[in-house]
């Protein structure tokens, strides 16, 4: 595990959205910002997506916070591209709030159609970010509201790679996922819906960013992979999505 990883694995447990901004990043801060983000690492490698810094007036729609900075990513409509896009971003999110930077997921707002232009793919979604003007870290794992790990999977005794996975957040904090599996392999799945099925899928894959770091954290391969007819083993309502190897697939 290399040092932003850990970095990254750490801000799991104390990380929360931040909604009110004091102001924009400090030039060199930016700039360590936009390193990161071209360093971002995709669950698909095949799918051709690209991340865009982006001004508070270029986004415009529902729920939008006041941010001084947004990244908004770009992707080709492919099978998974949601998932990627949530994977990757979250990395983001999980490394503003471990510089001490304010950051939240706006799955409302839209860019302006000047801002669609300047890439060929299509906008997926964006996550806000600046100084905060309120706290960014959770003083305990206590303050996070989620749904209890016994409702989102049937996996017994794998808490340490689940439970970071469980406080992964999602749109209108619907915890969208389920997880199935064994020691060896998990198996991440979203729920499928007629309205909020794009935002799901984003979900699901910003769970299994969490899932990915945990696997490392814990010494596992952490590989992640598409398997073939992994789908029958997707809870009613449920479609599979990409799993996490912790050891030697066939070992």
């Amino acid at each position: 595990m290399t040092m932003h990883e850990d970095a990254l694995y750490d801000a799991i447990f104390k990380r929360r959205s931040v909604r009110r901004y004091a102001g924009p990043l400090e030039p060199g801060t930016m700039e360590e910002v936009e390193r990161f983000a071209h360093s971002l690492k995709p669950l698909f490698p095949d799918i051709r997506a690209e991340v865009r810094f982006i001004g508070g007036d270029d986004l415009r729609g529902p729920f939008k916070v006041e941010a001084p900075h947004f990244l908004a990513i770009f992707s080709e409509a492919k099978e998974g591209f949601a998932a990627n896009a949530g994977f990757m971003l979250q990395q983001m999110d999980l490394f503003l709030s471990s510089r001490g930077i304010g950051s939240c997921w706006q799955g409302g707002p839209r860019p302006t159609r000047d801002v669609k232009k300047v890439s060929d793919r299509n906008f997926v979604i964006s996550l806000a970010f600046g100084m905060p003007a309120e706290e960014v870290h959770r003083q305990s794992v206590s303050e996070f509201k989620r749904r209890p790990l016994g409702e989102m999977t049937d996996i017994q005794g794998m808490e340490r790679l689940l439970e970071p996975a469980r406080l992964a957040p999602s749109g209108m904090n619907r915890q969208s996922w389920y997880f199935t599996g064994n020691e060896d392999v998990i198996r991440v799945h979203h729920a499928r819906s007629v309205i909020t099925d794009r935002m799901n899928q984003v979900n699901a894959g910003i769970a299994l960013c969490h899932l990915w770091l945990a696997t490392l954290h814990d010494g596992g391969r952490a590989e992640l992979a598409l398997e073939k007819d992994a789908g029958q083993d997707a809870p009613r309502g449920f479609s599979y999505v990409a799993s996490v190897f912790s050891s030697e697939r066939g070992s």
